[in-house]
């Protein structure tokens, strides 16, 4: 990324976030983006579209990968009943790292403890099996 079409680029992707930025804490100020000019917004979305287009092409940037449902209901369930994931690994009769792995996406729920989900925590069966 050593040529000076590269680095324009770079200069250029600069640029445009300082633009975002400055439209975005105008947006702030105003009451969000709702409340922001037509015009205003859709340089905001040009800008933002000509930015992503730059990190997936020259700074080969990936999206976050989303949690599955069934992790969002493990986290849900540990934030409700105040637990931390070597409560969960506990309470599940699993080790700490399988629990980590899980919500991370790294493994996937086997039946037995898909059962055991289903009834320590009382998550819906059907959304368990759809999402393991």
């Amino acid at each position: 990324m050593n040529t000076t079409e590269e680095k324009m680029k770079a200069s250029d992707y600069e640029k445009i976030m300082e633009r975002i930025e400055v439209i975005t804490r105008h947006a702030t100020e105003i009451g969000g983006f709702k409340a922001i000019k037509k015009d205003l917004l859709d340089e905001y979305l040009a800008l933002a579209s000509s930015a992503a287009d730059y990190e997936d092409k020259v700074l080969k940037l990936f999206p976050l990968k989303e949690p599955s449902p069934l992790v969002l209901l493990l986290e849900d369930a540990m934030h409700k009943r105040r637990m931390k994931q070597r409560d969960l690994a506990r309470e599940l009769d699993v080790s700490e790292a399988r629990i980590s792995d899980i919500l991370r996406g790294k493994a996937n729920i086997g039946m037995s403890l898909a059962k055991k989900i289903h009834k320590k925590l009382g998550i819906d069966g059907n959304l368990i099996l759809e999402n393991a």
